[in-house]
């Protein structure tokens, strides 16, 4: 990479964090290309698994690997409705419906109690 090579004498502890975090940096690459421009921060994603650890303080009830899956896709599910501009494919929504079959779940939990019966 030209940076590193331009800057590595100069500023070497940027450029060493640099090339450490470099994949990190370029995550959002990955995301298909018209949903680029709607994503600048990963901070909705990094909350997302904030509210999922202390959802898991309240409710440890995670007897199977499943059930601690259903309830980080359930979280993330109401996260991304929280999510503007970025729409789905008919193609994106099926997946997410076969995922839910897999995991076992009819629709997104509402309230404490039905979270704890997905749980179960």
């Amino acid at each position: 990479y030209e940076f590193i090579e331009k800057y590595k004498d100069k500023f070497p502890s940027l450029v060493r964090s640099f090339k450490e975090d470099l994949d990190a940096l370029l995550n959002h690459l990955k995301l298909p290309f018209r949903h680029r421009r709607y994503v600048r921060t990963t901070n909705l994603v990094e909350r997302s698994f904030e509210e999922e650890r202390r959802r898991t303080k309240i409710i440890p009830c995670f007897l199977t690997e499943k059930s601690a899956l259903k309830l980080v896709f359930s979280v993330l599910m109401r996260a991304a409705k929280g999510w503007r501009r970025i729409n789905f494919t008919r193609i994106e929504l099926d997946y997410l419906d076969r995922l839910r079959e897999e995991l076992g779940i009819k629709e997104e939990p509402q309230d404490m109690q039905e979270l704890e019966e997905v749980c179960n």
